[in-house]
């Protein structure tokens, strides 16, 4: 599991190492993986956005992704930025997070908790963790 470089990090190590059986990626920052490695992926993973870091283009390339792995699921968090999946909109008042970006309009706790849950309902099914 990683956030934003982290993220296609995630995705990468489940071709380089075969123990990985899935990864989630938050907000992944997909330009760095070759486009000849898309086809290689070949387990699970869980892409949870951010509603204003993605471009067409990423998103276009997490789509090409998941159509070699019906496992793999892309979701997006409505009223979230990119910094919503970090500790940072919780060290900062609301009005500085909002000035600087950091906070979205859903509040930091929200997302917090749907990126949790939907990352450990991933990781349930695909890990075969006890529920």
């Amino acid at each position: 599991m990683g956030h934003s470089f982290g993220g296609i990090t995630a995705v990468l190590a489940l071709m380089k190492e075969p123990k990985f059986r899935c990864a989630v990626a938050l907000d992944a920052w997909m330009f760095p993986l070759e486009n000849v490695l898309y086809p290689e992926v070949p387990k699970p993973v869980l892409f949870i956005n951010s509603e204003n870091f993605q471009t067409p283009e990423s998103i276009a390339k997490m789509k090409r992704l998941s159509s070699r792995n019906s496992q793999t699921k892309i979701i997006t968090i409505l009223g979230s930025v990119h910094q919503s999946q970090t500790d940072f909109a919780f060290l900062t008042g609301k009005l500085i997070s909002r000035i600087l970006g950091a906070r979205g309009s859903l509040d930091p706790y929200k997302c917090l908790d749907i990126t949790s849950r939907a990352a450990l309902a991933f990781l349930q099914r695909h890990l075969s963790m006890a529920r």
